[in-house]
């Protein structure tokens, strides 16, 4: 099968402790079904374009309702996926020496673990970001496909995409932002973070069963979140994802 995957990352900026790279990926042929549906929920909550960012949800309850409906959707009986990759920066060695280098190499363990876990052929998208290195995407699929030479998925293209220009990698943003922030929540809980952030923080853990936003969890091919490096595993814990479709909405009093 070929999937159509859609990354973006979070937190890699100085003074927090963690950041995420997120990736959704849908069956190409359910790619459009899957865009009909994200636009209804745009429509739903009357979302102006272009305005799917983590960094937008501050006192919006629209926004917050959206996430709400797009991780239920992804938890949904559907062929749909969400991985994330959760690295603490402190013990990962190669973050303190080039951080760039660093960053890419978590992007190429996280497209193999996607390949290798669907055993399918990947079509990326990720963000393109302002790299001293302008071929790291190449670098990437090359080193991936490496990876996997005995088997088990192989990565057809990797594309850098503004993400003002793909609704996906926005949707990634939005689901990526709020892991990040959960899980540097839990490494200083003092961090100042603004209200409406809390509260999506919360809806999002609660729809997976959690009480908090900063746990890993046994890999699969659904909703996977794991921690690296091998010193960040299972801290606090190991979850299980228990889909809770009943979460409600907030509202403007909520903020």
């Amino acid at each position: 099968m070929e999937y159509a995957m859609f990354a973006d990352e979070s937190g890699t900026n100085d003074g927090l402790d963690c950041f995420a790279i997120g990736c959704i990926l849908i069956p190409v042929e359910v790619l459009d079904e899957f865009y009909g549906e994200v636009t209804a929920l745009i429509k739903k909550h009357n979302i102006p374009n272009n305005e799917l960012k983590w960094e937008g949800i501050r006192n919006s309850h629209g926004r917050v309702n959206f996430l709400i409906d797009v991780v239920k959707l992804l938890l949904a009986d559907n062929p749909y996926v969400f991985v994330s990759m959760v690295v603490l920066k402190e013990p990962y060695r190669k973050w303190r020496s080039d951080k760039e280098e660093a960053f890419y190499t978590c992007h190429t363990e996280l497209m193999t673990f996607c390949a290798r876990e669907l055993n399918s052929t990947l079509v990326a998208k990720i963000d393109d970001k302002s790299d001293a290195y302008d071929k790291h995407h190449e670098v990437v699929k090359i080193i991936a496909n490496y990876n996997l030479k005995n088997g088990g998925g192989q990565i057809k293209s990797v594309n850098r995409e503004n993400s003002r220009d793909e609704l996906l990698i926005q949707v990634a943003d939005l689901i990526t932002g709020a892991i990040t922030a959960g899980h540097n929540l839990f490494q200083a809980p003092d961090m100042d973070i603004h209200a409406g952030k809390r509260l999506a923080i919360q809806k999002i853990a609660a729809s997976l069963g959690w009480d908090g936003l900063h746990y890993d969890t046994w890999p699969n091919t659904k909703f996977n979140i794991w921690h690296f490096p091998t010193e960040f595993r299972a801290t606090p814990m190991t979850e299980n994802v228990r889909p809770m479709f009943d979460v409600p909405y907030v509202t403007r009093g909520d903020f």
